[in-house]
């Protein structure tokens, strides 16, 4: 990348010269052959990145988030997925035995982390048995070229905790080792369990699955403010309110209000364990005036006070 794009690498780390995009992407030794790139960028201008696929069997897994200009495109093996909604979030899985390409337009920002294994790598530290039988059945689910899993509160932890960890933690290293094996064990976990549930049926189309990860990004934006009605949700995916409803507890496991309330604690969690705030100052920066209610919210999340857990 750095060769096409006409720049030299900063040690492990290519920083985008100004006229394509304001950002980097930085390469992580990971132990027992893996290897992450983490990119945060913003583009500058139209972007086509196109990789084509080779005999070599390796896969790639993608935690990407797009804040989208205009519209986004993602193309692999011929199958093509488009949206123009403003915020795109995501896991996948890709192979190199498949063609991928991307088209991001100008002002639209990317946080990602590629992970690259080989299927042998399963067997070996994930404790699963016959890695060719879950990957086929994963790669072979209505097309034989990638789909997705919705990014939840657990994955966005994880992810936000990598590409936020500071420069001069000597603790860096270690940490975004350790979360970043937490994605991978989690996603894995979660495939070979419900390799045939309701994300792998065609009861689900593809598209509701996109409209259900723009609500949950609408739902998630802004946990200090009061959440949009059902009614506005299910307006702006396109769907009844019953429907939303139905396929949002099936996709995110828990109803849509339920989701959001466990978004407020663990934000509220990670305000606290900071320290930079009193109980009252994070209740209030939540949405809570009263306190009390605020701390019974608490505990029934986490079985602690707040006052608890700072201690």
């Amino acid at each position: 990348m750095a060769y096409e794009l006409g720049v030299s690498l900063q040690g492990d780390t290519l920083i985008y010269p100004k006229e394509v995009a304001t950002g980097y992407s930085t390469v992580f030794e990971l132990p027992n052959g893996l290897q992450a790139i983490l990119s945060e960028y913003t583009l500058n201008d139209h972007f086509y990145l196109k990789r084509m696929k080779e005999a070599e069997e390796f896969y790639v897994l993608r935690y990407e988030e797009f804040r989208i200009a205009e519209e986004l495109t993602l193309k692999i093996d011929g199958e093509i997925l488009s949206t123009r909604n403003e915020l795109h979030s995501g896991v996948y899985l890709t192979s190199s035995l498949f063609d991928l390409s991307y088209f991001g337009r100008k002002g639209s920002h990317n946080k990602s982390i590629n992970i690259t294994f080989n299927k042998n790598w399963l067997a070996d530290h994930l404790h699963i048995k016959d890695p060719d039988e879950v990957l086929s059945t994963y790669l072979q689910l209505k097309t034989a070229s990638f789909t997705m899993e919705p990014i939840d509160n657990e994955y966005r932890r994880y992810f936000t905790e990598i590409l936020q960890s500071e420069q001069d933690n000597p603790l860096r290293i270690a940490t975004i080792q350790n979360r970043i094996m937490l994605l991978i064990e989690r996603f894995f976990s979660r495939l070979y369990e419900r390799s045939k549930s309701v994300l792998t049926s065609p009861k689900i189309s593809r598209h509701d699955i996109q409209q259900l990860m723009h609500v949950e990004s609408l739902l998630t934006a802004n946990v200090e403010t009061r959440p949009p009605t059902i009614d506005q949700l299910a307006q702006a995916a396109a769907m009844s309110s019953a429907k939303l409803k139905k396929l949002f507890k099936e996709v995110y496991g828990t109803s849509i209000y339920a989701y959001y309330q466990k978004q407020r604690m663990q934000m509220a969690r990670d305000l606290l364990l900071r320290g930079d705030y009193s109980v009252k100052e994070v209740g209030l920066q939540i949405g809570y005036s009263n306190l009390s209610n605020f701390a019974a919210a608490f505990k029934k999340e986490f079985n602690l006070l707040p006052s608890e857990i700072r201690a």
